[in-house]
């Protein structure tokens, strides 16, 4: 499995981070290769909605929403290829996390690559999607900043 993943410190309170994400109605802001989505009312397990990325379209559904945890893992489809988009939040700052009042958020995107392990390999070091992860935890920082 190809696996692309990105930190990064958020500097808002994790409860801020998490109202905005959320919130469908940013997810065109910040979701990856993304430029229209429709059909999603909640971010809650078992949501689905479609996608669009310029003349690209396809699907997705929301697996798993863990609000103590503040983790959303999300499935794409598009031409029977799929990626998972992990977003996994942490409290950050202060001492071991406690009291601090910012954010660590980590992006993992992970899709299975055509021609097995040395296809992996190859995307592996795929600068198109390690620019995209990078891309996704900047658009997220800047919108969670203000």
């Amino acid at each position: 499995m190809a696996t692309f993943e990105r930190h990064v410190k958020i500097d808002a309170p994790m409860d801020r981070v998490w109202a905005m994400m959320t919130n469908p109605a940013t997810w065109e802001q910040w979701f990856p290769s993304v430029d229209r989505i429709t059909g999603l009312a909640a971010v809650e397990q078992g949501a689905t909605f479609q996608w669009q990325d310029g003349n690209d379209t396809g699907a997705a559904s929301i697996v798993e929403v863990d609000h103590d945890r503040g983790l959303i893992k999300v499935v794409t489809s598009e031409d029977g290829k799929q990626t998972t988009h992990t977003f996994d939040l942490d409290r950050a700052g202060g001492f071991f996390g406690l009291g601090g009042d910012d954010t660590r958020l980590t992006y993992r995107r992970e899709y299975d690559a055509a021609g097995g392990f040395l296809g992996e390999f190859v995307v592996g070091g795929n600068p198109a999607d390690s620019l995209q992860v990078k891309q996704v935890v900047e658009k997220i920082k800047n919108l969670a900043q203000g």
